[in-house]
């Protein structure tokens, strides 16, 4: 299979402070700084290339924040396709203690101007007929940018590439008039898409029945504790997630969209991908670092992720 390409158009320096306790004082002193590239996609890309898959980022970046980035993905060896704009790139600052308490601020994303985004348009043109799969992750930096997914897709689909999108909001709802192959959310972001509370099996199929309608064909819901479920024409599978400490969920749900992504690729079946899938997000969450687990990680818990026919409720 050729390069995957993940698109993220609102990525950032993720930084954390970590201190001995977060209580307010006039002065605190930081034990240890770690930055990361941050962001749905930005995750995703490492994990698919710490899995030996090839990986392309294609990255909206600005200013100075997003050379660091850059640098960053690079540094991991991730292959860096950066569209840039004018505005920086935003910083996400988080602040941990011993006890693993945190805080975390959130900068405010870059503006886009509409001159801009035609350019970002015709530079993701250019690149799509080198890939095989396009995968679409997480928010937008502003309303500008709302349309970014819709004409990726419909771009996507002109060349015969499947994309898979991981998205909320706004974004979304318009990416979904474009017809991706599929949808990948959590049950929040299926809530707040649907405008209906997902309770029961019955619920997952209606929810489907609407996905469907806009002529959606797969969909994967993932459900942080209780694992994940798949849904495609005349089948449906559920996986239960291993038992495990939890130090920090953050990248879970994008780590199991890269191994559910490695499982495709590989030629996995689809309750093989959802049992990969599930058993990197719980792996993810055992470690502060977000979107850094390895192929043994996962085969640790494999054996223990549980995977059937059926819904989940």
């Amino acid at each position: 299979m050729g390069m995957i390409l993940v698109v993220t158009p609102n990525p950032c320096i993720d930084k954390t402070l970590f201190v001995e306790s977060i209580h307010p004082q006039p002065k605190i002193l930081v034990e240890k700084v770690k930055e990361i590239a941050g962001g749905k996609g930005s995750n995703v890309s490492r994990v698919l290339h710490r899995l030996g898959i090839e990986v392309g980022h294609f990255v909206l970046l600005g200013g100075y924040t997003g050379q660091r980035v850059k640098s960053l993905m690079e540094l991991e060896g991730v292959s860096v396709y950066p569209a840039w704009i004018s505005q920086r790139t935003r910083v996400v600052t988080t602040i941990v203690d011993r006890n693993w308490q945190q805080v975390a601020y959130f900068e405010p994303g870059p503006v886009i101007s509409t001159q801009e985004m035609d350019q970002i348009v015709l530079t993701f043109e250019k690149i799509v007929p080198s890939v095989e799969l396009i995968v679409l992750c997480g928010s937008v930096s502003d309303q500008s940018a709302n349309s970014i997914y819709y004409r990726m897709i419909q771009i996507a689909k002109k060349n015969g590439i499947k994309t898979i999108i991981d998205s909320r909001g706004v974004p979304l709802i318009g990416a979904l008039k474009a017809q991706p192959w599929m949808v990948k959310m959590n049950r929040e972001e299926a809530e707040e898409t649907w405008g209906k509370k997902i309770y029961s099996g019955d619920d997952l199929h209606k929810f489907y029945g609407f996905l469907n309608s806009k002529g959606i064909d797969y969909c994967v819901l993932t459900l942080g504790e209780k694992g994940a479920w798949f849904r495609g024409e005349n089948v449906s599978w559920s996986g239960y997630s291993p038992k495990v400490t939890s130090i920090n969920p953050v990248g879970s749900g994008d780590s199991f969209l890269a191994a559910f992504i490695f499982g495709l690729v590989k030629g996995k079946k689809w309750n093989e991908c959802l049992q990969l899938g599930i058993a990197a997000g719980a792996a993810n969450a055992q470690t502060w670092d977000a979107a850094v687990i390895t192929w043994n990680d996962i085969q640790l818990l494999l054996p223990e992720v549980k995977v059937e026919a059926g819904d989940i409720f």
